[in-house]
């Protein structure tokens, strides 16, 4: 994370700008979550950047959306007795996801421009911001590509790219919330020889990393649904079906008894690994930062996995799904938090 190691010249309004889109990515991912566990991805079947922020405005604006939408393989094979109201609340989820998508842009370009412009970036930064700027358009394109997988033969989006599109959606959001760590708190960079606390906060973060990744997969097979028993599945540890071999070498990827089986016991494997680590470093000499960010850490984990398993048992209800995975990217915040005190001279 070197090249965002960087303070920009305009302290105050810069970080504060950094904060706001931190806030504004975190909250893009809840409501991308939102907006798969209500089903309503599939809602708008055409992708306009520009045109595409004005709503349905008239009765027969929304008959027309309605008519598009009952083209799909979504309403034929799962949805054909929705009703127009029943597509609106659908429609106005997916809506509302791409307009917060594009107001996020608006909120970053303007005041980069005027910042950019004013000579109040600094070359570190201003990389930082066009890799960030990069990612967020593709983003956009992987988006639409995720949704397209659903609007031809396949009622359901593709758990591929639609982890992609999560896995894009972090990225974004560690860069950026990094930096702005950086803006507010960066003075120095603490310099050391002994490089071991770091590598078990890479450690730490990696495992967490391929557990929400794990997690996309979850959700885009719907495999949370196919064992609500914990521990065991189905009073087995290892269930029956975990290995068919059409699947080949895909099998953790697209059987869903084997995604289930797998995220469970990573997420508990990552439990265990960022719970004594952080552990480890509270009753440490050897960390420099506060005792508060890995307090943090360790409630945080302790409450996902709590969250987790309430998740599961209970047939995944979009109030405890939406609230593991918004954990999850709260989690990371704090891992990252508690990484960056360390990292930096208080």
């Amino acid at each position: 994370m070197h090249f965002i190691d960087s303070v920009s010249k305009n302290h105050i309004g810069i970080s504060t700008w950094l904060l706001i889109l931190s806030i504004m990515t975190f909250l893009m991912i809840v409501i991308g979550g939102l907006t798969r566990l209500t089903e309503s991805g599939l809602s708008m079947v055409d992708w306009n950047p520009i045109m595409g922020t004005i709503p349905p405005l008239s009765h027969l604006a929304w008959v027309d959306a309605f008519d598009n939408y009952k083209m799909t393989p979504e309403f034929q094979i799962v949805n054909k007795l929705m009703s127009l109201n029943e597509f609106k609340y659908i429609f106005w989820w997916e809506w509302f996801h791409r307009f917060f998508a594009r107001f996020m842009g608006i909120v970053f370009i303007f005041p980069f421009l005027y910042f950019w412009l004013t000579n109040n970036i600094s070359k570190k930064l201003f990389l930082t911001l066009a890799i960030v700027f990069v990612f967020g358009l593709f983003q956009a394109l992987v988006g639409w590509w995720m949704v397209k997988s659903g609007l031809i033969d396949n009622p359901y989006v593709s758990a591929y790219r639609l982890t992609f599109h999560l896995s894009n959606a972090l990225i974004i959001f560690c860069i950026l919330f990094w930096t702005t760590l950086t803006s507010f708190f960066g003075k120095e960079i603490i310099k050391e020889t002994n490089t071991t606390i770091n590598n078990i906060f890479h450690i730490g973060l990696f495992f967490l990393f391929i557990t929400i990744i794990s997690g996309g997969f979850m959700a885009g097979t719907h495999s949370g649904q196919s064992f609500n028993t914990f521990p065991l599945m189905n009073g087995e540890f290892i269930p029956e079906g975990y290995y068919f071999s059409e699947y080949g070498w895909l099998n953790s990827f697209e059987n869903t008894v084997a995604i289930n089986f797998n995220h469970r016991w990573l997420a508990s494997l990552t439990f265990l690994l960022v719970f004594s680590i952080h552990l480890y470093l509270l009753i440490s000499t050897k960390y420099r930062g506060d005792n508060f960010s890995l307090i943090l850490v360790i409630i945080s984990i302790s409450l996902q996995f709590f969250l987790g398993i309430l998740t599961l048992i209970n047939n995944v209800p979009i109030f405890f799904a939406s609230l593991h995975q918004t954990n999850s990217v709260l989690l990371l915040a704090s891992m990252l938090f508690a990484y960056h005190r360390h990292k930096y001279k208080n």
